[in-house]
């Protein structure tokens, strides 16, 4: 006959990979409980998994450790798995595949005589996040009468002005957009979508940027991408406070094409030129210096004839690696 007897802890987010809360608990939580079947002197760490989505791999293995282990196990029908360390306090780290982030628990007491219970819930890396702020600048030569049209990836949460079929703008080559009747500096929108974490592979290309020094590096590298005064502002204005929150960040700028996973644009008539430009970023304990960074090569962006200029950009949350 099992009780249980505390809860012990219950997390949201932790410090390797980690999921975010979305419509369950995410993460794990740790429970303990009397059994009579085990003796005073025993211990015994059950495992519990749940998954939020996608497909189970086919071998149904765990790869778990402690305190630095590295070991692997097949889990039960139920999704269990039973261990047996020594009293004391431990850190675990717990694997399932690809598909799925990684949980990495703070110190956790393992106690004689009691079961202790970790609840896992693997959380697919596919999660859902909030495409922030895309606006878009248009630059004609002259005054045009101009139509656009935004196709987003994921669910459409806000527009200003309203979209309603697309947008129907008259714009100037100062960049005022008139809308019925109003004038607008930029056409917004945002969404939620699915959104693969790039900065889970132990290499990736990229930005360490410190919290201190988000300013001075956007501004640096928008002006090299080609941003003007106001676009660079803006920009800034918005991004700068976020990452300079923080201790460190990953950064990564994505262009043109690649901003087609979050939306398509279609515009009447042809601008010359389409600049997209999204920053992709996560809050991070990294220090600066890191052997499996590569540093992003940034291009410097045509603005010339009729240009239209795009910037937004993701937070990836809890995704420390």
């Amino acid at each position: 006959m099992k009780a249980i007897v505390s809860i012990s802890l219950f997390i949201w987010s932790f410090s390797s990979f980690a999921g975010e809360h979305i419509e369950k608990m995410i993460g794990y939580y740790v429970s303990y409980e009397q059994d009579s079947t085990l003796s005073s002197t025993a211990t015994k760490v059950k495992i519990s998994c749940q998954f939020s989505e996608g497909n189970l791999d086919e071998k149904h293995e765990l790869r778990y450790g402690w305190n630095g282990s590295d070991l692997k196990a097949q889990l039960s029908t139920t999704n269990e798995l039973d261990l047996y360390p020594s009293a004391g306090f431990y850190r675990f780290q717990f694997y399932y595949s690809e598909e799925y982030n990684e949980i990495e628990t703070d110190s956790i007491e393992v106690k004689l005589g009691v079961v202790t219970h970790i609840h896992l819930y693997f959380q697919h890396r596919y999660i859902h996040h909030a495409v922030k702020k895309p606006v878009i600048y248009m630059y004609p030569e002259t005054t045009t009468s101009v139509s656009v049209n935004l196709k987003t990836v994921g669910e459409l949460t806000f527009t200003y002005p309203l979209l309603n079929n697309g947008w129907n703008v008259v714009a100037q080559p100062d960049g005022t957009l008139t809308c019925n009747g109003k004038n607008y500096p930029y056409l917004f929108w945002e969404a939620d979508q699915q959104i693969q974490n790039p900065f889970k592979s132990e290499q990736f290309t990229g930005f360490k940027v410190a919290g201190k020094d988000a300013l001075s590096f956007l501004e640096e590298k928008l002006t090299l991408i080609g941003f003007n005064d106001r676009e660079r502002a803006d920009f800034i204005t918005f991004w700068g406070p976020q990452l300079a929150a923080n201790d460190y960040n990953n950064v990564l700028f994505q262009f043109n094409e690649t901003c087609d996973a979050y939306a398509t644009l279609d515009i009447v008539p042809k601008p010359e030129n389409i600049n997209r430009v999204y920053l992709i970023w996560s809050k991070t304990n990294t220090p600066m210096f890191d052997a499996n960074l590569k540093p992003q090569v940034l291009p410097t962006l045509n603005r010339s004839g009729f240009d239209v200029l795009e910037w937004g950009g993701v937070e990836i949350l809890n995704v420390e690696l």
